[in-house]
């Protein structure tokens, strides 16, 4: 058994590394963002054309985000012991005027699930970023990750996944909707 959510079911330059874009650029967008290789096979709920932009592993689980055609997705795998079923996540992206624009480089749709007593996740998908909180179940911060992520540092057990171009990123790790104690992850 495994939980499924889903959530409303032009190419443009990036900024160079390590600076926002000025105001008026654009950001890349998701599905233009370079994939990132996946320890071993990737789990049976990815079908079809995708590409893989985060993982990140869990004790004995893992999370994989990833964009396939309008939408961007979840998979999560709890471990053995974390009394959990596994997640698959959808959430589309907003068309025009639909959204959340709660913050920077949305708008944003949004859908979330929980899996157990201590496991969900939350999706936020835009054209150019996608935003997960996940709740691994207990287990401990992610020991392993590929891609860009932050921890709010109140709870550990919770890791803020933000996916984007460097600019979109820091835009919403450093927007008024952010956390305001948040540790970065360094890549894996």
């Amino acid at each position: 058994m495994s939980l499924v959510g889903c959530a409303g079911c032009d190419s443009g330059g990036a900024a160079p590394e390590g600076e926002p874009p000025a105001r008026g650029e654009r950001f890349t967008p998701l599905d233009r963002l370079e994939a990132v290789q996946v320890a071993g096979d990737l789990p049976a709920g990815i079908e079809g054309p995708s590409s893989v932009l985060a993982e990140l592993h869990y004790g004995h689980g893992r999370l994989i985000a990833y964009v396939r055609g309008d939408a961007c997705e979840i998979v999560a795998t709890p471990g053995p012991d974390a009394g959990a079923v596994p997640i698959h996540l959808v959430a589309k992206r907003p068309g025009g005027g639909e959204g959340s624009s709660s913050l920077p480089t949305g708008p944003y749709t949004t859908a979330t699930v929980a899996a157990g007593p201590r496991t969900w996740a939350s999706l936020l998908c835009g054209e150019n970023a996608m935003v997960i909180e996940y709740a691994s179940g207990g287990e401990d911060a992610p020991r392993q990750v590929r891609g860009p992520v932050t921890r709010p540092g109140a709870r550990p057990a919770t890791s803020r996944i933000i996916i984007g171009d460097p600019g979109a990123r820091r835009l919403i790790e450093d927007g008024p909707a952010a956390r305001a104690a948040v540790t970065q992850i360094p890549r894996g």
